[in-house]
């Protein structure tokens, strides 16, 4: 190999090394200044650079927002005076909501760090369990008699049409959302969604969540699909079935050589631009096959996670191959 051709090599190997550089430096979340109105309510809504809601102004109210370095929700004032204020454990995971006297006033109880919805909350003391349905909106509330205590329902575009129960309070609510109490918006990590009138009212980072779930829930129950997309900073393979979707995570990201992995609930990433269908022949049964791949993409901890001997896209390959051999007619099974 000359001399010139090693230079062009080089050359563009450099920028290459550059452009991965500027791509995974970028701050994916600064959408630019934003602001929405809604003239027959007369309120406007106005955003930050990073895409998170400030203030909205209406005839009869103004609701602030206060967000900290860190772009999480920390404080809402309503004319000027403090309701409510937030501890998170992490984006769009709501840990503690209190007082202006910083009283408790709702706990929310989590299985592990990497689920994005709890399970429950505790209230004064008391503990609540949730179930959500397909859709990962809130649908029931249990007491610690496992008494219903609290019905939702909701309407196509997410509205609250029945609360049983609207004393006792919880914030999350429509496809997983935080639900603010005075404002009426649903509050997710890809933006703000107004359920009152079925839209977005902030740039959507990312990927239209709502749409997604409702795609998911479209499916027949014995579909199945491989996925891959660019999630957080790194490529994911996951795989979707029954109405859910599961993938393998790496805890750290800097530590991706014999560190820990879960397994953990990728339904909010479903969509027909980065999921493709698994057709299988008449060799195969799509009933044992969606089953198994349902049950093994069920969150769980994985013991290691490394880049090159054990990655998300490995799992992938070995949940598929474990299934395709349970979902084997016998007729075409050969030992």
């Amino acid at each position: 190999m000359n001399f010139k051709i090693k230079k062009i090599i080089f050359f563009f190997l450099g920028i290459f090394i550059l452009f991965v550089i500027y791509y995974f430096s970028q701050d994916r979340t600064k959408l630019f200044a934003l602001t929405f109105e809604n003239k027959d309510t007369n309120t406007k809504y106005e955003f930050s650079e990073t895409n998170h809601l400030k203030i909205i102004s209406s005839p009869t109210k103004i609701i602030e927002y206060e967000i900290d370095e860190n772009n999480l929700r920390i404080t809402k004032r309503v004319n000027g005076n403090i309701l409510e204020k937030y501890s998170w454990l992490g984006e769009g995971k709501l840990h503690l909501v209190v007082d202006e006297n910083s009283q408790v006033l709702r706990q929310y109880l989590y299985k592990n760090k990497y689920e994005s919805i709890p399970y429950g909350m505790l209230v004064k003391g008391i503990e609540f369990t949730f179930i959500y349905n397909k859709m990962r909106s809130l649908k029931l509330v249990f007491n610690v008699n496992k008494e219903i205590v609290k019905v939702l329902n909701y309407d196509s575009k997410g509205l609250i049409i029945k609360d049983s129960n609207p004393n006792l309070k919880v914030d999350f609510s429509y496809a997983g959302g935080i639900y603010d109490f005075d404002s009426k918006l649903l509050f997710f990590t890809e933006g703000v969604y107004n359920p009152n009138i079925g839209k977005w009212i902030s740039k959507v980072k990312n990927k239209d969540i709502i749409r997604n779930l409702k795609e998911l829930n479209n499916l027949k129950i014995n579909e199945v699909y491989t996925c891959s997309a660019t999630l957080d900073i790194y490529y994911h393979s996951y795989l979707c079935a029954k109405n859910q979707c599961g993938g393998l995570y790496a805890t750290d990201y800097l530590n991706y050589f014999n560190g820990n992995g879960f397994v953990i609930d990728n339904s909010s990433y479903f969509s027909h631009e980065l999921c493709k269908p698994i057709i299988l022949s008449d060799k195969y049964d799509k009933n044992k096959f969606s089953n198994c791949i349902n049950q093994k993409i069920q969150p769980r901890k994985v013991a290691i996670f490394d880049l090159f001997k054990h990655n998300c896209h490995h799992e992938v390959k070995s949940i598929l191959n474990t299934c395709f051999k349970k979902a084997t007619k016998k007729e075409y099974y050969v030992k």
